[in-house]
């Protein structure tokens, strides 16, 4: 006779790529009508429970996080990821609190397994970007602004910074053009537009001498 348990989690990150984080947990059981929880074996009930308290934990972290309680946060964050390591949102958000205290090591360290674990999305490698383009490393964060831009060649957060790097370095070449081209039919914003048709020029003067 066997036993499955099955634990669905859905973790999204709202907003932009240093969004909060909301959480949707729904659990499913598939037993014989003549077996009971307590007939689960010791080994897979102990890790449900984990599970379930690094949830918890999760929640709490989220909801601080909303008030803007850091500290308090990222305790809740490092609970969480004690009893279950695999939570992507929770290293993400945590690399975001620890980004904005100037903990950038740290972060970048939060941010690069969060990428491990989420290899298609391409937040965590943009965070990673951002985090070196503040300590002005350019070349670093071209680089991973690139590693973002190639898991989603849309994702406006790393085409502005990848753009950004691009001219704190003073290259231009026809891939920054493709990037500020695929910008320019996306962007929104008038500052944005604006910023993208003056780099558009630099670009272009490059690429034409």
């Amino acid at each position: 006779m066997t036993h499955k348990m099955i634990m669905m989690c859905a973790i999204t990150i709202a907003g932009t790529s240093l969004g909060t984080s909301l959480v949707g947990c729904a659990s499913t059981q598939s037993h014989s009508n003549n077996n009971t929880l307590s007939e689960i074996d010791p080994a897979i009930a102990y890790s449900r429970q984990r599970k379930e308290q690094a949830l918890e934990h999760y929640n709490t972290a989220s909801m601080l996080h909303l008030d803007d309680k850091t500290d308090e946060a990222l305790s809740e964050y490092r609970k969480a990821l004690e009893l279950n390591d695999k939570l992507y949102a929770a290293w993400n958000n945590m690399g975001q609190l620890l980004l904005t205290q100037g903990n950038y090591a740290d972060a970048v360290s939060a941010y690069q397994i969060a990428s491990g674990l989420e290899p298609s999305d391409p937040r965590p490698e943009y965070n990673i970007g951002l985090a070196y383009q503040q300590v002005g490393w350019a070349q670093d964060s071209y680089e991973h602004f690139e590693m973002s831009l190639a898991r989603d060649p849309s994702y406006m957060p790393a085409l502005h910074g990848i753009i950004r790097s691009a001219e704190m370095l003073g290259l231009g070449d026809p891939s920054i053009m493709n990037h500020i081209r695929n910008a320019q039919l996306r962007e929104t914003d008038d500052q944005w537009k604006s910023y993208l048709s003056t780099q558009y020029y630099r670009v272009q003067a490059i690429l034409d001498n």
